[in-house]
């Protein structure tokens, strides 16, 4: 009976969690200890004053002009997207946990290291963002209460985005083109939803690509990899 009564306390949990809208990440494949630190080589973030600053004023106000485009609507919908969902028609298949477990595992993981690099540098800089800056609504006013406790700089679904995409590329080569160009207005949505600058955005590029040379040094990545590949042969195959 005890053991009974922990079980339903942790499905409870997980479900209130899940209510909430908190996000569940898989286990990284990099540790603290070698995952690229962002606070040492990215720069920190244009200040108001900075001249620099008026590119980012810039794409602020070009961003709301967006919002009733497709570009906009897309923007809205990934913001509480899954990265399986946001990412699966560019992959060329269905991703999911229970489709696609070695696919979803690679490149589950590898957005968990970008995450936690991410959050490494926003925690440092602690950037308002750019709705929070101007007192304006953004393009998703349901979630500005729970975006506007974080923070800026870089932006986490940028990095994540980036990360994403081309760890599915090494899996699926030929699908390379169509996902960065998906990670790439995965990112400028983010812009145009108001959550993030420009220079958000840029430093995620930068800080995506640290984080992949990493990941190819793992050999734990690498094992992942292979097996990530041989599911895709074999899904590709039985789809024919």
């Amino acid at each position: 009976m005890k053991q009974l009564r922990n079980w339903t306390l942790l499905f409870l949990l997980v479900l209130c969690s899940a209510i909430q809208g908190q996000v569940v990440y898989p286990d990284p494949f990099l540790s603290d200890d070698n995952r690229p630190d962002g606070v040492v080589f990215l720069p920190a973030p244009p200040e108001v004053t900075d001249p620099t600053f008026y590119n980012d004023f810039y794409y602020y106000q070009w961003g709301k002009l967006q919002r009733d485009t497709p570009a906009g609507v897309q923007a809205k919908a990934d913001g509480p997207q899954e990265l399986f969902d946001a990412f699966s028609a560019a992959f060329g298949m269905t991703i999911s946990p229970g489709l696609t477990p070695e696919i979803d595992r690679l490149a589950g993981g590898a957005a968990t290291d970008a995450h936690r690099a991410n959050k490494r540098v926003k925690n440092y800089y602690q950037r308002r963002r750019p709705f929070v800056q101007f007192a304006e609504p953004s393009l998703v006013p349901e979630t500005e209460e729970e975006e506007a406790r974080d923070y800026s700089y870089p932006s986490g679904h940028a990095t994540r985005g980036w990360v994403y995409a081309m760890t599915l590329a090494l899996v699926n080569p030929d699908s390379a083109n169509v996902l960065l160009k998906r990670a790439q207005d995965y990112a400028i949505g983010r812009v145009i939803a108001g959550y993030h600058y420009k220079s958000d955005i840029d430093a995620s590029a930068i800080l995506a690509a640290t984080i992949m040379g990493a990941l190819n040094g793992s050999e734990e990545f690498k094992q992942q990899l292979v097996r990530a590949r041989e599911e895709y042969q074999r899904l590709k195959r039985n789809k024919k």
